[in-house]
This record gives structure tokens, sequence and C-alpha cells, in this order.
């Protein structure tokens, strides 16, 4: 069985909320209509103030450079808007 939807924000404050004051997982679902795999993933992000609450965040290939390298590559490219990829690619590496 799939996922049918994401949790609105409205829905993940509820969810934080209910479960700050003591509510059990099962009320907090019963409350939210939703399963409680996803309160108790909300409710642990929320407290461990970690990253997002989406899976679909955190996909994909990690960054080829960093924030100080595409600082760098931003000023070369408006150096010289008519170099090319390779000149560019030189200059980076």
């Amino acid at each position: 069985m799939g996922k049918s939807r994401d949790l609105t924000d409205i829905e993940k404050g509820m969810i934080i909320g209910y479960r700050a004051r003591d509510g059990s997982i099962s009320e907090t679902a019963a409350f939210i209509k939703c399963s409680c795999s996803p309160i108790v993933n909300v409710y642990n992000n929320w407290k461990d103030q970690e990253g997002a609450q989406s899976r679909r965040a955190n996909c994909g290939a990690p960054r080829a450079i960093n924030d100080r390298g595409e600082c760098r590559l931003q000023r070369l490219v408006k150096s010289d808007r008519q170099a090319t990829v390779d000149t560019v690619m030189a200059q980076m590496n």
C-alpha cells in the first residue's frame, strides 16, 4: 500500500501540539485521522530538530561543489561571460 498524501503544515502542528501535551500516539492518530507512523516521524523530527520531515527533501546525488566553490564559479562566469565550459572548468580545477 503506497503513501496517499503528505501531511500539511497545519496537521504537523496539530500533531506536535497534541503529543506535547502528553497525548498518546493512537489518540493523536485518531484525532488527525492518519496512521501512527507519520505521527511518530513528525514528532521525532520536531523533537530532534533534524532536517526535513519528508523523505522527498533529501533525495538525489550530493552536491559537486560547496558554497565557497559556487561563489568562486559565479565570479569566474561573471568576469568572462564568453568563456566556454572547458575554460571555466580549467580555471576551477
